[in-house]
């Protein structure tokens, strides 16, 4: 009997420091990664699950590029003269185009060996830097700066030549996105160039406006076809960021989601017409994610403090990053917290409410009131007060609210959940639940 108890105890303990020294197998949702070079990852692109690449900025105008066989658990640094390669494009495992800079000149460069060597197509003391995007090996886009304005250009030939087919966007830098399908014989695709929103339905020659209706920029965007669409767009009257939906290129737009602080989202993706990822800024841990076109947000822990930059490969596999943190994810980012501001009617306290069902199998609901604005954290606790998941970590406005906890990853048992609210004051509540499987 002995013998066996011990052996129980042995296996439990191997469980407990496997879980804890490989982070990947224990269910997290965004984990913090380890690359091979130091500084600001500035570019990322997957060809498929396994194979990416991404550029890091070091100093100056020093970039390396590093790639990945295995799904981004592993990067390697594959070319040195990283002048070159800043923003880059892979249209398969082999063919990519890169835009850089070195000696004063700015660069067009193409791999044709998975990025370890690179051929500089053209050389220009305009500043191509500004941003492109190829739909297949021979045509793209390029934006480009010359005093006083962005022009776009165009190639058919993979950079062997280059048409000037429109100007007039101002400076900085610009984000280029066209659709591969023709719709009337025509590309359309969208330019964030630099805080303002445009579109071209007529492959890139003409470029409208677009018009979110209210004061402020546009921070990010992602369009599924011509007309479905997301962006981040940060209001100047209101102070806060929102997430807006347009269903007709942007002529309407539907507000889907507000966060009480300017700039306080960052860059979204859509990666299908259901669900889509969008970054939060300014060490809140979070990530924020619908599955049902934006009805409803809910967040994601990430291992880092801000998660402004997201770029999805699929719907497991995905990376977070600011400054020189990154954050991987290859079970879709787990378990989404719902968070639904029920009223925002005027409140005389603070209350953390008795989750309900209690007990539970293996969702539960838990619901808290705000007579002000502050930032709330909402942590889950097991029975031994390890921190075992953060459901809130973020600003809230004042109102009523209901935050979703999913067991299912957890063993019965009882556990406890901990309301901390900082407004300039500080207000901490802690109340215990059953989970029952």
């Amino acid at each position: 009997m002995k013998k066996f108890t011990f052996f129980i105890i042995a296996i439990l303990f191997f469980i407990i420091v496997h879980c804890t020294l490989k982070t990947e197998n224990c269910m997290c949702q965004w984990y913090q990664i380890t690359l091979p070079v130091s500084g600001i990852v500035d570019k990322m692109q997957f060809i498929n699950q396994n194979s990416g690449w991404a550029t890091v900025y070091q100093n100056s105008y020093v970039y390396a590029l590093i790639r990945t066989t295995n799904k981004g658990l592993n990067w390697t640094i594959i070319y040195s003269d990283s002048a070159k390669v800043k923003k880059f494009q892979f249209i398969n495992d082999t063919i990519g185009y890169s835009t850089g800079k070195s000696n004063g000149n700015y660069l067009i460069s193409k791999t044709t060996n998975k990025g370890y060597n690179w051929t500089i197509i053209r050389s220009s003391v305009s500043d191509v830097d500004n941003g492109f995007y190829m739909i297949n090996k021979d045509t793209g886009w390029v934006s480009i700066f010359r005093y006083p304005n962005s022009y776009i250009l165009r190639t058919n030939n993979g950079f062997q030549t280059l048409d000037e087919i429109s100007t007039g966007f101002g400076n900085g830098p610009s984000t280029l996105y066209f659709f591969k399908e023709k719709y009337n014989g025509e590309y359309c695709g969208y330019v964030l160039n630099p805080l303002n929103l445009y579109k071209t339905t007529n492959s890139g020659y003409n470029w409208q406006y677009i018009s979110c209706n209210e004061d402020g920029n546009t921070k990010s965007f992602s369009f599924i076809n011509k007309d479905t669409g997301w962006v981040v767009f940060n209001s100047s009257t209101g102070n806060n960021s929102k997430i807006l939906f347009t269903t007709n290129s942007g002529i309407n737009w539907t507000l889907q989601y507000s966060y009480p602080m300017f700039y306080g989202l960052g860059n979204l993706q859509a990666l299908n017409k259901n669900i889509i990822y969008c970054g939060a800024i300014l060490f809140y841990n979070i990530i924020l994610k619908t599955t049902n076109s934006g009805l409803n947000w809910g967040s994601q822990t990430s291992q880092i403090n801000s998660n402004d930059n997201l770029y999805l490969v699929d719907t497991a596999l995905g990376f977070s990053w600011s400054n020189s943190e990154v954050a991987r994810t290859y079970n879709g980012g787990g378990i989404i917290n719902s968070i639904v501001n029920i009223s925002d009617s005027k409140l005389n306290s603070y209350l953390l409410k008795q989750n309900y069902p209690n007990p539970f199998n293996p969702v539960t609901q838990i619901n808290f009131e705000l007579p002000k604005d502050g930032r709330v954290k909402l942590v889950i606790y097991d029975i031994l007060g390890r921190e075992i998941n953060t459901l809130v970590n973020e600003l809230k406005q004042a109102g009523r609210y209901t935050v979703e906890f999913n067991g299912t990853q957890y063993a019965s048992g009882i556990y406890f959940y901990r309301i901390q609210v900082e407004d300039g004051k500080s207000f901490t509540s802690v109340k215990k639940m059953v989970l029952l499987k």
